[in-house]
């Protein structure tokens, strides 16, 4: 665990200050989000809890939200 967590802090530091720097907000609140999401699965998995699978949000998007369904043949 203590490795990801070093790989993780190596790449906040060399990747945010340069955004900082150019004051490119947008694309860092896009990466914060991003890297959040991808450090809280990573997380998942390490602790060895059950990582959701991304096929079920996608198909309530799909079918429930959007309303899309494939014809059953």
């Amino acid at each position: 665990m203590i490795y990801l967590l070093l790989i993780y802090a190596f790449i906040i530091i060399i990747n945010v200050p340069g955004l900082i720097k150019r004051k490119e907000w947008r694309e860092l609140t896009a990466f914060s989000i991003l890297y959040a999401i991808a450090f809280a699965l990573s997380l998942m998995y390490v602790l060895d809890i059950p990582v959701p699978s991304p096929m079920k949000g996608l198909k309530h998007l799909i079918v429930d939200i959007l309303g899309i369904e494939y014809p059953q043949g």
